[in-house]
């Protein structure tokens, strides 16, 4: 295997063609998504714009414990991976926008308002790609529960789902890089479905089947998606949650835009098929611990950072 799969969302085989593509390699582009090309580049406009601001404007919204707003370079580890010696942070910085509360409710983990920067049009344009992919991600799922035999009312897990909006800034890494020094180190996804858009720089890799990295070429047609952890347990293992990085040595600043679309945070997540391979656990908690451990903004009081 030397590419990953193509999937048509229009397909009239589409639940088959899923099963197969996630079942066996975890990743595929996706086609037929109904995003316009005008969104995405509004999008990735909105991403450059952010990341040119002065440092003073972009930390006055930093991420915080409820995970929103702006994320430093050398600010997360991904510490929790067993895929790799992680020692050093990963070499990204980004903004962070998830759902939109009104305020924080101390009894809902990540709860809040998002935090915006000073810059015309960012959030008006943030917020209908936001919408739009909530719409796309909910029809995908839908999908990928049929495709391995679990009922549609294992969508009330995801009521309201937890969604994460990143833009992320990758700067070039030198030829002469260490080889434990990431754009991303590796890793599997957290939560159920991640759907990237990417400019026309490369990096992203993922892990095939035959444990050989290979390359994702960007697509401007196309999303990237994978499937995460926790749908991974839904399925029972039946789905792939694939290993990938970045690494960019391209000589070019790299921009990618993934949309995460996870459980609410108080689901309890089990197999929905089959003699159960895992146990239960509560994604909150999950999540939690996955935060903590990974990022400088999460850490108990009292820690290291």
């Amino acid at each position: 295997m030397n590419s990953i799969p193509v999937l048509d969302l229009n397909a009239p085989d589409i639940e088959r063609a899923f099963f197969k593509a996630y079942s066996e390699v975890g990743f595929a582009y996706l086609v037929g998504h109904g995003i316009s090309a005008e969104l995405r580049r509004a999008l990735f406009d909105a991403s450059r714009r952010f990341h040119a601001l002065d440092m003073a404007k972009k930390q006055r919204i930093k991420v915080d414990h409820t995970h929103r707003g702006y994320i430093g370079i050398d600010t997360s580890t991904d510490v929790t991976t067993t895929l790799a010696n992680v020692t050093k942070p990963n070499q990204s910085a980004s903004f962070m926008m998830m759902r939109e509360d009104a305020a924080i409710d101390p009894a809902i983990y990540l709860s809040g308002p998002n935090k915006w920067p000073e810059l015309s049009g960012f959030r008006k344009t943030l917020e209908r790609y936001n919408s739009e992919m909530c719409a796309l991600a909910d029809r995908t799922l839908r999908i990928a529960l049929r495709a391995f035999g679990a009922q549609d009312t294992a969508m009330q897990m995801f009521a309201p789902p937890t969604t994460w909006l990143r833009l992320l800034h990758y700067p070039p890494l030198p030829e002469s890089a260490p080889d434990d020094l990431y754009g991303s180190a590796p890793h599997t996804d957290f939560g159920a479905l991640t759907f990237l858009a990417t400019d026309d720089v490369g990096g992203l890799q993922v892990l095939s089947p035959a444990g050989t990295w290979i390359n994702v070429p960007p697509r401007a047609d196309a999303f990237v998606v994978n499937v995460g952890d926790m749908l991974h347990r839904m399925s029972n293992g039946a789905l792939r949650s694939t290993p990938h990085r970045v690494i960019n040595k391209t000589g070019r600043e790299r921009y990618s835009c993934p949309f995460f679309y996870d459980p609410n945070v108080s689901a309890d997540i089990a197999p929905l098929i089959g003699a159960p391979k895992f146990e239960p656990l509560n994604f909150g908690a999950f999540l939690r611990s996955e935060l903590e451990a990974s990022y400088d903004a999460h850490k108990p009081a009292g820690t290291d950072a």
